[in-house]
């Protein structure tokens, strides 16, 4: 009884000073850095955060917004934007919902942009510098440094440097399309697009110069 008695005992001991294992939280996908009025997830945003997939950030007017990633990678958001973090293949996605963002793209893994049912992503292997502009279901995509990927579920296009490409989106039919993207109805593709013409933060890129583009150092704009 006593022997008993005394593994009780030590069992009991053993569950009481036996370190228990923190619950780790999700990792963060990256940083945000915000100049003005912005949300995440409706509420207000600091200057400097961590986001994680599944964050929903929405900003106001006069505020530019950063997403600053491992590798190099970094999206710039214009005002009176909104966007949603998520995960594509086993890699970071961002969606636009409405208005604007700039996006550097560096690492190996390349992001996934969607906008209203369309893919768009750096080319494989290619340091790209490009924008996006979805307003209702006009798109508008230029790229300002690398081949730029566009894919909807009719068609596919690479964006040479200072190439724009302007399409009317339509939403996708799920029964009709099971990859998700949607079609367009109208697709024109514009030489040398003028530098500067979105009014984005990224300014005016030396196209020739996307391998030594960076985030600036005040976390406003994408420089080259």
């Amino acid at each position: 009884m006593q022997l008993k008695k005394f593994f009780v005992f030590a069992l009991s001991f053993l569950l009481l000073c036996m370190p228990v294992a923190p619950v780790s939280a999700s990792s963060a996908a990256g940083q945000m850095f915000t100049k003005g009025t912005a949300e995440i997830n409706g509420v207000a945003a600091p200057a400097a955060t961590s986001v994680f997939p599944g964050d929903r950030i929405t900003t106001e007017k006069i505020t530019t917004t950063s997403l600053s990633f491992m590798g190099g990678d970094a999206i710039v958001i214009s005002e009176m934007s909104k966007a949603a973090l998520g995960e594509r293949d086993g890699r970071l996605a961002i969606r636009l919902e409405d208005g604007a963002m700039s996006v550097l793209n560096k690492s190996a893994k390349p992001i996934a942009i969607e906008a209203h049912g369309a893919l768009i992503q750096a080319a494989a292997g290619q340091t790209s510098v490009y924008d996006v502009i979805l307003r209702g279901n006009s798109l508008r995509v230029i790229s300002r440094g690398g081949l730029v990927r566009v894919e909807t579920a009719n068609k596919t296009a690479e964006l040479q440097p200072g190439n724009e490409l302007d399409a009317t989106v339509v939403p996708p039919d799920p029964p009709a399309v099971p990859t998700g993207l949607s079609s367009v109805s109208t697709w024109v593709l514009i030489g040398s697009a003028a530098a500067g013409v979105t009014g984005l933060a990224l300014g005016a890129v030396a196209i020739h110069k996307a391998n030594n583009c960076h985030l600036s150092p005040d976390k406003v704009e994408i420089i080259c």
